[in-house]
């Protein structure tokens, strides 16, 4: 591929989460890339959308780092255009919860700072076509994102139990309001390909003008939420959401086809095929590798085909447990478990029903006490070690 045309990854190394450091690492990113003013024009607002997954510290590693939103917020905003903070959390979701998750993530102090505006998703929502989507041809997108001009997508590298890498394409997902997650989940069930091209449609149709990768600190094993941090060191920006990713992939020690999102990508020709499809005006992906992630355990369920799911289920699946020891029977699982396969009685522990779980972990994601853990059948840890 003619390197004029290939998709660009810009790499920058950060050491820290200093506010100086982070600044003159974005910057150092978007310099090869033509800087900020390619993609914002002045006058227009520009939906600055981090990763909100649940109310966690920022050195949690869970959610975007203050940091990077605050140095592309002030990006924004020397542009000349209006920055507008935002996203939709998993769950249901109110106001004054998304106002204490603001506060905790570290965000609050972002809006305060620099006077930016802050989106709330889950009041204002339409059925939008997708026709670019190949399998999904609507979607229920948060009226924010259709009222920004620009939307600039700010990631954290980290590992996902059902995607294995969530990345700058999963972080869209946050696009659709929290409690209509749950149907979407319903659609595509344990099968990671399909929930791979629902994201994919997604992306296709309503893509970000940038997307930004927080890899100072990553995230490994039991990720999304309940992982190690990581240090990893660097800055990624991409105008392509699936070269970023593949950059991500192979700088995490993944190959492209374990990712369902880059696997599917690759297989409907709307990705690059391949790293050397991937033009790296900065840093090369190879030359800033670091030891590979730590893999999320459920990931075998996602490579087992469609059609023998059910049967592998019984004998390899992973399954969420709750450690009554840690529970503080709050309900939050219960509530966020998009086939209703947890019942809960104020006062007691909830119950996992497994017949009825399609294993997307949404309760492991947003339990606010790590309360839920993952298990594996015996003979799973006996054919994968």
């Amino acid at each position: 591929m003619d390197a004029g045309s290939a998709p660009r990854v810009s790499i920058a190394r950060c050491g820290s989460y200093d506010r100086d450091q982070v600044r003159a690492a974005v910057a150092s990113c978007l310099a090869p890339l033509g800087g900020i003013s390619v993609f914002v024009q002045p006058g227009t607002r520009v939906l600055v959308k981090p990763n909100l997954l649940s109310s966690r510290q920022p050195e949690d590693a869970v959610t975007t780092h203050p940091a990077l939103v605050r140095a592309v917020v002030e990006q924004v905003q020397a542009a000349g255009a209006t920055a507008v903070v935002g996203d939709s959390p998993g769950g249901r979701n109110t106001r004054s919860s998304y106002a204490a998750l603001l506060k905790r993530t570290g965000m609050q102090e972002v809006i305060d700072g620099t006077g930016c505006e802050v989106a709330y998703f889950d009041d204002a929502y339409d059925e939008v076509p997708a026709p670019a989507g190949a399998t999904f041809r609507r979607f229920r997108i948060a009226r924010a994102v259709r009222e920004a001009d620009t939307v600039i997508c700010i990631s954290r590298m980290k590992t996902h139990q059902l995607a294995l890498l969530p990345g700058a394409v999963k972080v869209l997902y946050g696009y659709i309001p929290g409690v209509a997650k749950a149907e979407y989940h319903l659609h595509t069930r344990t099968d990671a390909d399909t929930f791979a091209d629902l994201l994919l449609d997604l992306c296709t149709s309503f893509p970000p003008a940038l997307s930004v990768m927080d890899a100072v600190v990553g995230m490994e094993g039991h990720g999304p939420s309940h992982g190690r941090p990581r240090e990893v060191g660097l800055v990624l920006a991409s105008p392509s959401p699936f070269a970023l990713d593949m950059a991500a992939a192979r700088i995490m020690g993944f190959a492209p086809e374990e990712v369902p999102t880059i696997r599917r990508a690759v297989a409907r020709g709307i990705g690059p095929a391949g790293l050397a499809a991937i033009s790296f005006p900065g840093e090369p992906a190879d030359a800033v590798r670091v030891p590979p992630f730590r893999h999320p355990g459920p990931i075998v369920m996602g490579r087992v085909p469609a059609p023998l799911v059910h049967l592998a289920g019984r004998l390899l699946a992973s399954r969420p447990e709750i450690r009554s020891a840690v529970c503080r029977r709050c309900g939050k699982c219960a509530e966020s478990c998009p086939p209703g396969a947890i019942t809960f009685v104020k006062g007691r522990v909830p119950r996992i029903h497994h017949h009825r779980c399609i294993r997307c972990f949404c309760c492991l994601e947003l339990c606010p006490e790590e309360a839920v853990e993952v298990t594996y059948p015996w003979i799973r840890r006996v054919l994968f070690p």
